[in-house]
């Protein structure tokens, strides 16, 4: 057989060694620009002076190596291209290698051609989404908006990955955990893909904290941006950020795909596989399109400064709605505070309280008049004290070396009732000593407390916002102008907190003026919501008998009755009893308070849909595996009236209590003198079912076993005579169910009269039972998400809501049979690399036969 090889030469060898000169050029290339687009980022970097500036070590020892690696890469490349070339001038002149230079040329065409095709496809290329339910394809309408936006001003796109799935809700990582986050993050990535293909209109970033420069990262990613900044360091949870002229959105990895934990461990008949709840790529969208909308603002309605959302010291801990504040602010709202009284440092009554519609801040100012007025009455007493003492000094100094007769007789008037010695008045003097000093120092005290209240009230007084509301008298003018911006309106009524204990607000302090409630209903005609935190209302001798405020009235005219009883335990009955025991006097015995249950659904009523709120939060809860158990006391109950209760369109009555309670009238023990002169408790609530002859007796005023509704969410019209006084029907139906007979006035009469009623403007309306539901610095996780769910429904951004999903993921090789699973593993271990040598016989024998 012929010996076809090439002969060795020193011309073959030169070729040989400059081929593989200029292959490792390329491949220093490759590595020099890969090292130099870590360090530069961007290609608009990429200059002349950039390149030169790094290969004199400006920019560190790493970009000198790049560029050094680079730029000999590029010399080696173009030294071996140049040989090649004129190679092959010389090679071309000869016929014998004519073909040789056609395939030559060929291979360079081909290699030309796979260039040009892929770098086309760079700005040409298409994808497909080959989901079952095309889970990453953007509508077009939302598609063509995206591409509206402007390239000049890009939205920047963070994927924060903080290795928390759940916020607040759970530290707990299992396997469901761990897997939902690596799978979550995928799909996140995968949708943050079509936004690429986008162009200069985002700017992509991905934050990860346990990556080793995740700090300088953050640096220079918000170096210009202190609100993405912000907003990411105090972000609870995995999540993407999008941020565009100094506005940021936030979107947990949850409202994107949330995983389903108690699915998941009941899939595949309890063997366990992954499933999650596509929430789908819209939402992902909008809130691109959505990062320059505002904020939407919360207004905090309370009586008193220690009730609104700053953070007080002290005894104000309870009471405040600081908690409320940062559960809301975090997760994309705005809250400011409104007080509705004022006059309460001068007031010696309730009725001397006058209505306001002032901010935090105004209120803060009066309260700082208040304490400068005491702290300068204060020192003008102290210095009066410190004179009269300082007059007695220099009448003792003036005695000093006189006869004892006339030191005697000051002594005689200073120490009332005893007779002083000569002997004694060392002591009598260091006794007076004392006295100066004292006083002196009382003085001093004075004088620096008046001085921190001046700094204080000054400080105050720099703000001309604050000055300038105060010049507003009319109280409803001012209201309205304050809520005129305003998308929800929370009115927290903290009355009762502990029934052991007894009421720590009575509830006539939170009644508001008819002018005040007129501006709230406004409000409501508007369509705007309200969310309404009603305590109880009972005293030591009962419910007040005042009648429901200028507030009740509306909520009652809205369709929602307010029980006058309190809602007791049976765990807390015990706790009575230990008190009249006399084993824990001062309240505050431990008691076992069951969780309340949230309804999504009546028993046994399927025409009506679930309710939203009740339902988010039930699958909240299936994505930790745990029930929400959200526990409160001294609750009030909170029923829907008939006439809402006819055509709803979902289940109203969302939140109740378990069967272990019962309503009483008088929730607090009766504490009354003994005959021996020794006060004790008497009288202690216990369920005592009412009498059949009782009035009450088939009413919602009965007192019976729950369980009791303490939660009620409708959205329907507000009452036409709100609109128009001469639309009479709803107001008189509305009078009768404000009455305590109401169900059995209005049987008959209210249905023909709400049957045809005019239909007002549509608006949303929560009412919980409690006014300290969401009261305290920090919330707790069940108390958060109950408030974040019912704000995102009232607000209309069932969006940021968990919704249910028909086409649920799962892991689908995980649902095979063990056969099946053996034939896929058999097939791609065994049968590809079949299929290649049978491709390969295939050509080589098509070869042959040539």
């Amino acid at each position: 057989m012929t010996d076809t090889r090439q002969r060795t030469t020193w011309g073959t060898r030169f070729r040989f060694l400059v081929r593989a000169f200029g292959l490792t050029g390329l491949f220093a290339t490759v590595i020099g620009a890969g090292l130099f687009a870590s360090e530069f980022p961007s290609p608009s970097q990429w200059t002349t002076q950039t390149v030169q500036a790094a290969g004199e070590g400006t920019h560190g020892p790493f970009a000198k190596v790049a560029a050094w690696t680079l730029a000999a890469g590029v010399v080696s490349v173009a030294i071996a291209l140049v040989v090649e070339l004129l190679s092959g001038l010389l090679l071309i002149t000869g016929r014998r290698t004519a073909a040789s230079v056609s395939a030559t040329v060929g291979t360079l065409a081909a290699l030309a051609l796979l260039v040009f095709v892929n770098a086309y496809s760079f700005t040409h290329h298409r994808r497909l989404d080959f989901t079952r339910d095309h889970q990453f394809t953007l509508a077009p309408e939302l598609a063509e908006k995206l591409r509206s936006l402007r390239p000049e001003s890009p939205t920047t796109i963070v994927v924060h990955q903080m290795h928390q799935t759940f916020g607040s809700l759970t530290d707990e990582r299992d396997s469901y955990t761990s897997g939902a986050e690596r799978k979550v993050t995928e799909k996140v990535k995968d949708v943050v893909d079509l936004f690429r293909e986008l162009g200069p209109r985002f700017n992509i970033e991905v934050l990860d904290t346990e990556a080793f420069e995740y700090n300088r990262q953050l640096d220079a990613i918000t170096k210009d941006a202190p609100a993405l900044r912000q907003a990411i360091e105090s972000s609870p949870e995995n999540s993407i950020f999008f941020f565009a002229n100094d506005r940021v959105q936030r979107l947990a990895f949850n409202e994107f795909l949330q995983l389903d934990k108690t699915a998941s461990k009941e899939a595949n008949s309890g063997r366990g596989n992954l499933v999650l709840l596509p929430q789908g790529v819209e939402n992902f969208a909008r809130r691109v399109l959505a990062v320059q909308e505002r904020r939407p603002k919360v207004a905090v309605l309370v009586v008193h400064e220690l009730l609104t959302t700053a953070y007080p010291e002290g005894r104000g801990r309870a009471f405040t709605m600081a908690g409320l504040k940062k559960a809301l602010t975090t997760h994309g709202f705005d809250v400011t505070d409104v007080v509705l009284k004022k006059n309460w440092a001068s007031a010696g009554s309730l009725e001397e309280l006058k209505p306001a519609a002032d901010t935090r801040e105004e209120s803060t100012l009066e309260r700082l008049e208040g304490a400068l007025a005491t702290a300068a009455d204060e020192t003008a007493a102290a210095r009066e004290q410190a004179e009269i003492f300082g007059q007695i000094r220099t009448r003792v100094e003036e005695l000093k070396g006189r006869p004892w007769a006339e030191r005697s007789a000051l002594y005689a008037r200073l120490v009332r009732g005893g007779t002083v010695t000569e002997e004694l008045e060392p002591e009598v003097l260091a006794s007076l000593q004392r006295q100066f000093n004292r006083a002196d120092q009382i003085l001093i005290d004075a004088r620096k407390a008046q001085a921190s209240a001046e700094a204080k009230l000054r400080d105050a007084l720099s703000d001309e916002r604050t000055i300038e509301g105060r010049r507003i008298t009319d109280v409803k003018a001012k209201l309205t102008r304050v809520l005129a911006d305003v998308d929800l309106i929370v009115i927290p009524r903290f009355t009762v907190e502990d029934a052991t204990e007894g009421p720590d607000v009575a509830a006539s302090l939170h009644g508001i003026s008819k002018e005040q409630a007129d501006v709230i209903r406004d409000f409501m005609l508007k369509g705007k919501p309200v969310l309404a935190l009603l305590g109880p209302i009972s005293s030591r001798t009962g419910p007040a008998t005042d009648g429901p405020d200028p507030l009740e009235k509306l909520i009652t005219e809205r369709g929602i009755v307010l029980g006058n009883e309190t809602i007791l335990f049976d765990g807390e009955a015990a706790a009575f009893a230990s008190r009249r025991a006399g084993e824990q006097f001062g309240g505050g015995v431990p008691t076992d308070i069951p969780p309340l249950v949230l309804v999504e659904t009546p028993d046994g009523k399927t025409d009506i849909k679930p309710n939203p709120v009740a339902a988010a939060a039930r699958l909240t809860a299936r994505s930790v595996d745990q029930k929400l158990d959200l526990r409160a006391r001294a609750l009030r109950p909170v029923y829907v009236a008939p006439w809402v209760s006819a055509e709803p369109r979902f289940a109203a009555e969302f939140v109740q209590t378990g069967p272990d309670a019962w309503n009483e009238v008088r929730p607090f023990p009766q504490v009354r003198p003994l005959p021996d002169g020794t006060f004790g408790v008497t009288d202690i609530p216990r369920f005592e079912p009412t009498p059949l002859d009782d009035p009450r007796k088939g009413t919602l005023e009965e007192e019976r076993r729950g369980p009791f509704p303490i939660g009620v969410a409708i959205d329907g019209p507000s009452p036409a005579h709100w609109s128009d006084d001469r639309l009479a029907p709803t107001r008189i139906a509305a009078m009768l169910v404000a009455g305590p007979q109401f169900q059995k006035l209005i049987a008959g009469a209210l249905a023909s009269a709400q049957s045809n009623r005019p239909k007002g403007t549509s608006s949303r309306l929560i009412v919980f039972g409690s006014g300290n539901l969401f009261s305290g610095p920090k919330l707790e996780p069940a108390q958060e998400k109950l408030l974040l769910h019912s704000a995102n429904w009232l607000t209309g951004r069932e969006d940021r809501m968990p919704q249910a999903s028909q086409a649920a993921w799962q892991f689908p090789r995980v649902e095979m049979t063990e056969r099946e699973f053996s034939l896929w593993r058999y097939g791609t271990a065994i049968g590809l690399p079949l299929v290649a040598v049978y491709l390969g016989l295939m050509v080589t024998m098509f070869r042959r036969l040539r």
